[in-house]
């Protein structure tokens, strides 16, 4: 008989760290991302309008949620329902199954029968992978253009790898999507040298990528937005 994998030993080991994306359960309108990342203890993701957050236990192929906590946005009120459904579901969670080869999580009631479907989706939205130029950067609230000789961009892959050039350091770090969130870090830089001038440009486009919490794209236009929704870097498709 052949070894079990280690995912079939511990389902675990094939849940945490990776994004999934619900494909059946809940009736949902096009376009409606409902999202579930398992890590430390914590299961959280977007439930189609807000974003969630619950405590987990997995053990003995039981997995079993903690109260879940939502932020309170509003919204289109059939986003709402389907949101509404989605976390009546989760809340009746139960168990799970994990295909790690064709990376797929099924999640189960008591009873054992499936309530909720996902699968797995890569690190980084395709739409995001390739070469940015940085057209403009938010420094001193303001947004600014950087020197032509700064050159300054961005390169990013499907599995999440991020490189690129401020002007001044070289820098590599993750990227991670989730709908419209977008999870930069760490990004480390190398210093190569260059003028003061350019040092500054640089200095100032690694503080952007630091407050960096989502995405906007249109068409080759790609804007990185804060917290509160403010542009702090503006991109084009290079």
């Amino acid at each position: 008989m052949p070894e079990a994998t280690p995912e079939a030993r511990d389902p675990e080991a094939a849940l945490v760290g990776v994004t999934w994306h619900l494909t059946r359960g809940v009736a949902r309108r096009h376009g409606l991302v409902i999202s579930a990342r398992f890590a430390g203890g914590t299961v959280a993701g977007s439930a189609g309008v807000n974003r969630y957050r619950a405590e987990y236990d997995l053990a003995g192929g039981r997995l079993r949620l903690g109260p879940t906590a939502t932020t309170k946005m509003g919204g289109d009120p059939d986003r709402l329902a389907a949101e509404r459904d989605f976390l009546t579901l989760l809340g009746a969670v139960d168990g799970l199954t994990v295909d790690a080869s064709e990376r797929r999580l099924t999640l189960l009631d008591a009873a054992g029968d499936p309530i909720l479907w996902f699968d797995a989706v890569p690190e980084v939205a395709r739409e995001l992978t390739g070469r940015w130029s940085v057209a403009h950067v938010r420094r001193d609230g303001e947004l600014v253009a950087p020197s032509e000789r700064a050159a300054a961009h961005l390169v990013v892959d499907a599995a999440g790898s991020v490189t690129g050039f401020t002007g001044a350091d070289r820098l590599r770090g993750r990227a991670r999507t989730d709908g419209d969130r977008l999870y930069l870090g760490p990004i480390i830089p190398t210093r190569i040298g260059a003028s003061s001038e350019v040092m500054d440009e640089g200095a100032a486009f690694l503080a952007a990528l630091e407050q960096v919490a989502a995405f906007h794209l249109d068409g080759e236009v790609l804007t990185l937005l804060d917290a509160d929704g403010e542009t702090v870097l503006d991109l084009r498709w290079a």
